[in-house]
Parts: C-alpha cells; sequence; structure tokens
C-alpha cells in the first residue's frame, strides 16, 4: 500500500460521525489548511494509481451486456497509460495553459486522457451530445489548440460533428481519437500514438500546482445556447475529494459505477475522478452509460457481481431503479447510504429506493461553480424530505434580499426565501470571459447562485425556486433561450417561451408555449418538429407546444414565465389526478423564481382516496397539501 494516499489528508480508513451543523462545526475547529497537505489534484490521481498498482482499476463490459466479455485495465496500466498522455501532449508543442478539448462518452481511454491531460495541460471535457456549431462556439471561445475525441462508432454522431465543427475555426485543431474497447482504434489513436512515449516518468518539467492553479475549464449546463465555461481550479477539485470522502465516508475499498458523463462536474469528480484519486475500482457497464437500456436492466446484477459499494446517479436514473428493484440479486455489498443531486427527488422515489436498498438516500445541492456539492444531507444524520441537505464543511452559505441592481439588501431570516449565495474553498476561478464575472463572482468571495432558497434552523436548504429559469431535466440543464430561438425561426411564430413541467421521471420536461402571428395556421406537431430540426441536443426539444391566442406579457413585451409555468404544473397533475374517484380542486401558487406549491382540495373523500392522492402526489418534487 502507498503512504502517500493517506498523506494527502483527503482520505481516511475510517470518519468521524457526520450528524449535524454541531459535527461539522466540530470539523471546522482544525482548518482545512492543516487537513489537507497537498493542492495538486493530479498528483492526487498518481497516488492512486500507486496505491496497489495490481489492482483493478477499471472493469469494462459491452453495452450493458454483463454475462458478456469484460476487459480489465490495472491500476499500473491506467498510470503508465495516463503518463505516456501527458508526455504525447507536451512532445507535441503544448504547453500547461495550452487548452485540450475531450468529447466522448466514457471509455476505458478516457481516464487515462484526463489523469495524463491534467498532468500536462489544460483539459476542456465539452458535452459530447452538442451538435458541430456548439462545439464550434466552444471550441472558439476556449481557444483550443487540440481535440481528443471519440473516433468512427455507431451509435453516435460525435466524429462527424466534431470534424464540422473545426472547419469553420481560423486555425483548425489537430484531432487525435480515442475508441470504444471493444472495437479496434481509429486512425490517429491516442494510446496508439502515445505509446511511444515513456510511460514511468514525466518527460517534461512540471511544477506542483497550488491551490489557485487553473487545472481546467468545465461549461456550464447540459445544454445551452452559450454555455460559460468556468476556470476550475485545483484547490476546488482537492477540497471536492475531501468533501466527498468526509462526506459519503469513501475509503480505499470502494467500487463504484462509472455511468455518468466526465463533461458534468458531477460526472467528472464525485462519480469519476475522485474514485481513481481514492483507488478506487470503477466499472464501466457501457459507452452509452445510465442511457444504455440494457445495462439498466441488469443494474442489479452489476451490484453483485462486482461488489458495487454505492449507488449513485441523477434522479432520473434513479426513478428507473425504483421501478426495477432487485429480484434475486445479492446486494449486500452496498453502503447504508449513497448521494443523489442534480434536481430535486420526489419523496416517494426516495422512500423506495431506501426500501429496496436498505441505504439512506442524501440529497445535495452543488453546481458547477463551486466545483460540485455545497450542501449534502448527513450520512449519520436526519434526511429531511425535499431539502438538500446541510452545508459541506468549510462552505460558506448565505440566504439574502437583493436589490434590483444586483447588490445584497439584507440577509434573510430562518426560513426566509431568498437568493443564495456560497462561498469557500469550493468555489471556482471564475469564467473564462471576465466579463462574466460581474455580479456573479462577488469580490468578498462569494457566488451569486442565481437560486432561490432558504435555510431552517437545524442548516438544512431547501431549493425553492430558480431566479434564473433553467429547465433542470434529470441532469440535463437548459436554457430556455435554446428552445425558444429554435422556434422564433418559424415564420409563423411571433413569441415563444419555453418552462418546465413538472415530471414523475425526469424532474422537469421542457414545454413550449408559443403565440402565432395574425392568419399563420400551423399545428403543434409541425411546430415540434420545426423546432426538433434546430435545437442542438435531443433532451432540450419540448416534450409539448401549447398554442395560446395570447400569452401573458410583462408591460416591456416579455413573456411572464411564472404564469405559463403555472400552467405547465396544472395541466400535468390535472391529467395525473383523473384518476381520483372523488371530486377534487386544485391551486397552483408561485412561491419565487421557478418555485411552486400546490395544495389539493379532496371533496367527499374517503381514505381510499386521500391515499391515491398522496401515492400520486409524491411521485412528483412538487411540494404539496393535501385538504
Amino acid at each position: 500500500m502507498n503512504s502517500n494516499l493517506f498523506s494527502s489528508g483527503v482520505i481516511k480508513e475510517h470518519y468521524d460521525p457526520f450528524r449535524n451543523m454541531a459535527d461539522v462545526e466540530a470539523i471546522e475547529q482544525i482548518p482545512l489548511e492543516e487537513r489537507v497537505k497537498r493542492w495538486d489534484f493530479a498528483l492526487n490521481l498518481l497516488d492512486g494509481c500507486r496505491d496497489d498498482p495490481n489492482r483493478i482499476a477499471l472493469h469494462i463490459t459491452h453495452n450493458g451486456n454483463i454475462d458478456g466479455e469484460v476487459k480489465t485495465w490495472t491500476f499500473a496500466e491506467l498510470e503508465r497509460r495516463s503518463i505516456q498522455c501527458g508526455n504525447l501532449l507536451r512532445a507535441s508543442g503544448l504547453g500547461a495553459d495550452d487548452v485540450v478539448a475531450v468529447i466522448t462518452p466514457t471509455v476505458p481511454g478516457l481516464f487515462a486522457t484526463m489523469i495524463g491531460g491534467l498532468l500536462a495541460v489544460r483539459l476542456f471535457p465539452i458535452n459530447w451530445m452538442l451538435d458541430a456549431h456548439a462545439l464550434s462556439d466552444l471550441m472558439q471561445r476556449a481557444e483550443v489548440k487540440l481535440v481528443i475525441a471519440l473516433g468512427p462508432t455507431p451509435g453516435f454522431s460525435i466524429w462527424e460533428n466534431v470534424n464540422a465543427a473545426i472547419q469553420g475555426l481560423e486555425k483548425p485543431p489537430q484531432v487525435l481519437t480515442l475508441h470504444e474497447a471493444f472495437s479496434p482504434p481509429a486512425a490517429h489513436d491516442l494510446l496508439t500514438q502515445a505509446e511511444k512515449h515513456a510511460g514511468d516518468r514525466l518527460t517534461f518539467d512540471r511544477p506542483t500546482a497550488n491551490r489557485n492553479t487553473v487545472a481546467c475549464y468545465v461549461h456550464s449546463g447540459g445544454t445551452t445556447g452559450h454555455p460559460k465555461i468556468v476556470k476550475i481550479l485545483h484547490g476546488g477539485m482537492v477540497y471536492r475529494q475531501w468533501a466527498a470522502n468526509n462526506g459519503l465516508a469513501f475509503t480505499r475499498h470502494d467500487v463504484v459505477l462509472s455511468d455518468t458523463p466526465l463533461f458534468h462536474i458531477g460526472g467528472l469528480l464525485v462519480r469519476g475522478l475522485v474514485s481513481t484519486a481514492n483507488a478506487n475500482t470503477a466499472v464501466i457497464p457501457s459507452i452509452f452509460g445510465a442511457r444504455d437500456k440494457t445495462y439498466m436492466a441488469n443494474y442489479w446484477r452489476y451490484i453483485e457481481r462486482f461488489g458495487i459499494t454505492q449507488v449513485s446517479g441523477v434522479p432520473t436514473t434513479l426513478s428507473v431503479l425504483a421501478k426495477n428493484p432487485p429480484t434475486t440479486e445479492n446486494i449486500s455489498s452496498l453502503r447504508p447510504y449513497f448521494a443523489t443531486g442534480s434536481t430535486a427527488m420526489a419523496p416517494a422515489i426516495q422512500e423506495r429506493l431506501t426500501q429496496i436498498t436498505g441505504a439512506q438516500v442524501m440529497q445535495s445541492y452543488g453546481l458547477t461553480e463551486n466545483t460540485s456539492h455545497v450542501t449534502l444531507d448527513p450520512r449519520d444524520g436526519e434526511v429531511r424530505t425535499r431539502c438538500s441537505g446541510i452545508r459541506v464543511p468549510y462552505m460558506k452559505i448565505r440566504i439574502v434580499k437583493m436589490k434590483e441592481g444586483g447588490e445584497i439588501e439584507r440577509e434573510c431570516a430562518v426560513d426566509e426565501i431568498g437568493m443564495l449565495l456560497v462561498g469557500g474553498p469550493g468555489v471556482a476561478g471564475g469564467y473564462l470571459d471576465a466579463s462574466q464575472n460581474k455580479g456573479a463572482f462577488l469580490d468578498d468571495g462569494f457566488f451569486v447562485t442565481g437560486d432561490l432558497g432558504s435555510m431552517d434552523s437545524d442548516g438544512y436548504l431547501r431549493i425553492s425556486g430558480r431566479q434564473k429559469d433553467l429547465i433542470i431535466r434529470g441532469g440535463h440543464n437548459i436554457e430556455p433561450g435554446l428552445i425558444e430561438e429554435a422556434l422564433m425561426q418559424s415564420p409563423s411564430v411571433a413569441i415563444a417561451a419555453a418552462v418546465g413541467k413538472p415530471d414523475t421521471h425526469a424532474g422537469e420536461l421542457p414545454i413550449a408555449y408559443v403565440e402565432l402571428h395574425p392568419g399563420a395556421k400551423v399545428s403543434p406537431d409541425e411546430l415540434l418538429a420545426f423546432a426538433t430540426e434546430r435545437i442542438p441536443e435531443r433532451p432540450a426539444v419540448p416534450k409539448e407546444i401549447v398554442i395560446l391566442d395570447k400569452l401573458p406579457l410583462t408591460s416591456v413585451g416579455k413573456p411572464i414565465k411564472h404564469v405559463l409555468q403555472m400552467d405547465a404544473a396544472k395541466r400535468e397533475f390535472e391529467s395525473a389526478l383523473k384518476a381520483l374517484a372523488c371530486d377534487w380542486s386544485l391551486d397552483i401558487v408561485n412561491t419565487g423564481g421557478s418555485g411552486l406549491a400546490m395544495t389539493v382540495h379532496l371533496k367527499n373523500a374517503s381514505p381510499t382516496d386521500r391515499s391515491d392522492a398522496e401515492k400520486i402526489l409524491s411521485a412528483y418534487s412538487t411540494p404539496y397539501e393535501i385538504e
């Protein structure tokens, strides 16, 4: 065992109880700087590889086929390939500050690419589901010097989109490829070319990173028309490793599933590279990740076969598992808790998962600009429904009232809804475009999240909505403007507005409202087909288009989105409640930003009617009361 794994201060064999805010404050009695001895995340990754070089680092199965061939990489092989990749990148003439875009789903070579890239250059993992135009925009703004992308692969259009994207750049970057584990390498394969380079040492000088050294770029959101590029710091990544380990009690013995995209900050760290830095074995079930239906059908068999210790995933994935529980599979390897995030989880799903796994489902709140988690349910304490836990040690949270110009007016009282500000060691180094920092990254170190929430007397955070009108579909952040711009290209559409409607599976689904030009003749299905061709990512395609005679508008002609959002919610809940045998009525109110709450009034209801209503409503994440 390599003692360096523990000497960095980010991982332990045993952890103190984490029950409440008193435990958080007790941890904070020792400054973080005394706990963490080094702030270079790339070196933590190498320590993870060196802890037990002969241990399996990666198990890989083909498209969720658990009965088929299993390929493996040891940690020694992962370290060798990672160092080779780093040496290749530097030998290609790239410097530490040169940007290398990585556009691929999870394949074994991605782990070597990420570790080697963090050692040698400035990585920029990009959402591989984006179209050529969106890819080109991100590459141009980040001044990408090299692209590493999945080569031609059935079921993916990444290669075609990347090639189309670089053709539109003034200085088209070189492109290297990665390949799926069960397919032969394509031309210009990164791992093949890297074999020519040393794998036992770095052949270039590399100073140890400090807390403020930029490690990589990550773009905000899963689906945006013009996403912000965030500068992720080594200090933030090391803190994220420490905080994840402290919150979830990870040890070197954990075995995890790698089924979430590594372009997302949560997938990149807590469900990705943190496991490697901890010397954990990761299982790559499918190149399609949790989108692979075969894998999801075999999920509990993966737990049993590989001894998975913690379930992971966004609420969308977990809702599928809740409806497809294990039957004969032995899932006793699971720890008694696991975390989820991205969007609120319906209480019924949360309770069902606890029933079938025996594990407590811990909610969290995080964002790219904070290198992931801000809050987390205490693993040894109370999990409060519809809350997102208590703050992670050393993080700072403020709930404030803000003036129109963005100035802070005052601090909010307990349980009072206001703007959520976060500060502390997780906060990123700002946006690549410094002009975007104004009003977001404040001079005192706090970041204005754009989310509305409140804090109760025990320190639990409750997110009530978003001042910014993102639609969060599972793990995808969708900017409404992307949908609206596509619809506005139709000559029939005068005004378009996209909002989220509640959904039992994804938390929210995009829905669009349009007002037509006088005399225009077009159907919702025709508009949907028109928009689908112009929206660069499938999750952003609206599930429904509603044509109204007049959209509700502000005095300056902007759609009043909270009114439309309430209408979308009313349509959804009225449809769901039709199954009730008794009469009922429904009230929906806006609680600020995009926040909603509803009250269902039952008439002449029997106990069965009330139980049925509870069952229907608890499948959604929207707060409700039944009267």
